[in-house]
């Protein structure tokens, strides 16, 4: 895969999270999102050419290969609270169904 290949991927998640912290109308921690992407790129420079096309052509392994990024690199601690109380209640209806598999690490 080219390395247009991986800056797309980095630049969807990165556009995910921002939309994901807009959408709970919190700041989010930069640092730690700095850092998540960091992981994203070596998780997914990790992979096989094949597992690469495989992750660039379909959404639900791309959201898992983000969430893993986003549990590896801690940032699913970050507002811990205060997302996972949102993510019990019939708030969460109202939330982007484009960024639900970022609540995923707060359901559990």
């Amino acid at each position: 895969m080219s390395q247009h290949d991986c800056q797309a991927l980095l630049n969807e998640f990165r556009q995910n999270l921002e939309a994901f912290y807009a959408a709970l109308k919190l700041a989010p921690p930069y640092d730690s999102v700095e850092k998540t992407i960091r992981d994203l790129s070596t998780l997914f420079e990790t992979k096989t050419a094949e597992e690469q096309a495989q992750l660039l052509g379909d959404d639900s392994l791309r959201w898992k290969l983000h969430v893993q990024a986003f549990i590896d690199s801690g940032l699913h601690k970050k507002h811990r609270g205060i997302i996972t109380g949102l993510a019990r209640t019939d708030a969460i209806d109202q939330f982007p169904e484009s960024l639900r598999y970022l609540l995923e690490p707060f359901r559990s």
